[in-house]
């Protein structure tokens, strides 16, 4: 049998004159590598048995069976279970990519972001990866890093709104961007997780109403 030539891997463009846009574009338009697209695959595969299955489904053979490629491939990508799991997570939660709300006012730009990671802890991925986490990473350093990983992700946004109100004045300078996300986020992730809770729009609406009444400029 004729062993198949490996397919040589592209690096991209070298420095150019043209513009960052202009040159994102053309990126964006070539192909991507073979084994970048391997690597893809498997990820969406190692993603898709965590939160349909669990943990315990996450392995090399599983994974190579859901992606629908050799043993042998997952293997050399991945020789650690732990490191296949944590990759699968960092992918699918980092590829998330929100814009901050910039309405000009702080109350709805608060209200809209937390819709939407209300949608993500009902209808994406996120629940159940951080469910994942929460189960393992009490007894596992590297997957504990893992989770405030994602977390911080996750919070990035109210992180940059909160910022942006404190520099114009519209919050408190003892406002703390880091704790405004356990205020708001965490009580979502709660009712999620723990009491299992509707996410209602009013109980978001008196979240951002009891915070801004608590850290607004002036209090």
């Amino acid at each position: 049998m004729t062993r198949r030539a490996p397919t040589p891997e592209w690096d991209g463009p070298g420095p150019s004159a043209h513009s960052a846009e202009a040159t994102s574009t053309v990126v964006a338009s070539l192909p991507r590598p073979r084994t970048d697209l391997l690597r893809a695959q498997a990820l969406t595969a190692a993603v898709e048995l965590l939160t349909e299955e669990g943990w315990d489904a996450v392995t090399q053979a599983r994974v190579a069976t859901q992606a629908g490629l050799g043993r042998a491939t997952v293997y050399r990508y991945w020789p650690d279970r732990r490191q296949l799991v944590r990759d699968a997570v960092l992918s699918a939660n980092l590829a998330v990519r929100r814009q901050v709300p910039a309405s000009g006012n702080l109350r709805d730009d608060l209200v809209t972001e937390l819709r939407n990671l209300r949608r993500e802890l009902t209808s994406g991925r996120l629940a159940m990866v951080l469910a994942a986490l929460i189960d393992r990473a009490e007894w596992d350093a590297e997957l504990e890093t893992v989770k405030v990983t994602v977390s911080r992700y996750a919070g990035r946004v109210i992180c940059r709104i909160v910022a942006k109100a404190i520099s114009d004045g519209q919050l408190s300078n003892f406002t703390d961007p880091d704790d405004s996300v356990s205020l708001l986020l965490g009580p979502l992730v709660y009712r999620r997780l723990v009491s299992v809770e509707d996410l209602t729009d009013s109980f978001l609406d008196s979240l951002v109403d009891g915070y801004l009444a608590a850290n607004a400029a002036g209090v």
